[in-house]
């Protein structure tokens, strides 16, 4: 049986024209294969050295994919894109086809892109490359994708025709909800970290049926879980190796909003990649150019911290447990050893003070997350940051919300440690 052809063989066939492809067999050549779309494999071999550092596992419970990626950011991404192809495919085309069915326009998300483009880092602009090309997409479907979470929250939105308004105040309504509470506030005096994604994307989508745990071991950098979906790489919930944790929010429309800024899903990868402290992570979304407005809490395992950010295209605002968080109309109460914020500010301030010395993870299932989730409410994450432990629920249907849902513990420490 003769040698498959390698990149530079086939590269050269190519290069020789039509005719003499159908004189070899070679005239229904696919386009989509690896050695073609790809300057990073010389060799099927190449290949095959890659996908082996990669794995494939479920949670203990049997209901989120765990996948293992280890490499450079272009290997990572064709491991996750390989692996999981038809799963990526299935529920990255079918998305992309809900998206353009409601946005009505390929050309808004080409847009969209191309103007946050220059401010994606490489890693992620390498990792999107891997994954178009190990899950057969055309990398045009894996940019529009990634494009999504930034026009959600994009002021200018608005400016768009009523029906995309409608969508985005309606069915991906965006206003989540964010708690550190540690010390005195919890019932063992362990710092527990939520953040309670609504974003009411199993409206007009399936991602609710691809949960992913992608555990990341890059070259450079820390190691990281990354609490998504399978297709996406951008970050809006995981924790590091060093106990940071993500959690963020949209938070009104000021002036001055733009997409001509690092996306929000790629800024918190760079969080979950590099930073090793809150300075680390107050440095990088201050230096990043805004984009919409968020707010952000992030906490350190390590020292026990948490953070509240503000931060839009104008400013960059910081707020510890304890601080009264006053913006305008806007007035969070401040409550000892907690910070916090989201969509129902008084019924997280009246929660959280009765509740107050006696949280736990199985309270804030119970009782606090199922009371300030909203009815888009997508995904939900309770992180222990010290012992790298954490619980996440997901919405099962378009009907249900992921407050009502059961939770799937990892551990992020022991995983690294038994697939060292």
């Amino acid at each position: 049986m003769p040698n498959p052809l390698s990149r530079r063989q086939l590269i050269k066939l190519i290069s020789l024209g039509t005719p003499f492809l159908a004189g070899c067999g070679l005239a229904r050549i696919d386009p989509m294969h690896v050695l073609i779309r790809s300057d990073r494999f010389d060799s099927l071999d190449d290949e095959a050295q890659v996908l082996k550092r990669g794995g494939l596992y479920w949670s203990e419970d049997g209901r989120i994919r765990v996948l293992l990626v280890q490499g450079d950011a272009y290997e990572r991404g064709y491991q996750h894109g390989k692996l999981l192809r038809a799963e990526v495919q299935e529920n990255l085309g079918y998305m992309h086809k809900q998206m353009l069915k409601k946005f009505k326009s390929e050309e808004l998300f080409d847009e969209a892109y191309e103007r946050m483009r220059p401010f994606i880092p490489d890693e992620s602009l390498q990792e999107m490359h891997g994954l178009a090309h190990g899950s057969r997409l055309p990398l045009r479907t894996i940019h529009h994708i990634h494009a999504l979470p930034e026009i959600s929250e994009w002021g200018g939105k608005k400016r768009l025709k009523g029906l995309v308004k409608e969508m985005m105040d309606g069915t991906l309504g965006t206003s989540c909800s964010n708690l550190s509470a540690n010390f005195s506030a919890t019932s063992d005096g362990r710092q527990y970290v939520v953040r309670i994604l609504d974003w009411g994307l199993h409206r007009i989508s399936r991602l609710h049926e691809f949960p992913l745990l992608c555990v990341h071991r890059p070259d450079r950098g820390h190691a990281f879980v990354n609490v998504g979906w399978i297709g996406f790489v951008g970050a809006v919930s995981g924790m590091n190796d060093q106990g940071i944790t993500l959690g963020e929010m949209g938070y009104g429309d000021p002036e001055g909003e733009t997409l001509r800024g690092k996306p929000m899903p790629f800024l918190l990868r760079e969080v979950l990649q590099s930073a090793a402290n809150l300075a680390d992570v107050r440095s990088l979304i201050s230096g990043s150019a805004g984009t919409a407005s968020f707010v952000y809490l992030m906490s350190d395992g390590k020292s026990g911290e948490a953070e509240l950010y503000v931060r839009d295209r104008s400013r960059f605002q910081v707020y510890k447990p304890g601080d009264l968080v006053e913006d305008g109309s806007e007035i969070v109460p401040p409550i000892k050893d907690t910070v916090y914020g989201g969509h129902y500010n008084e019924k997280m301030t009246e929660l959280l003070s009765a509740e107050h010395g006696r949280l736990s993870p199985e309270s804030l299932m119970r009782e606090i997350i199922p009371q300030i989730a909203m009815k888009s409410n997508f995904q939900n994450v309770i992180y222990d940051p010290k012992a790298l432990r954490l619980w996440v629920s997901n919405a099962k249907n378009a009907e249900s919300r992921a407050a009502e849902q059961s939770y799937t513990a990892f551990n992020l420490a022991e995983f690294l440690k038994t697939h060292a």
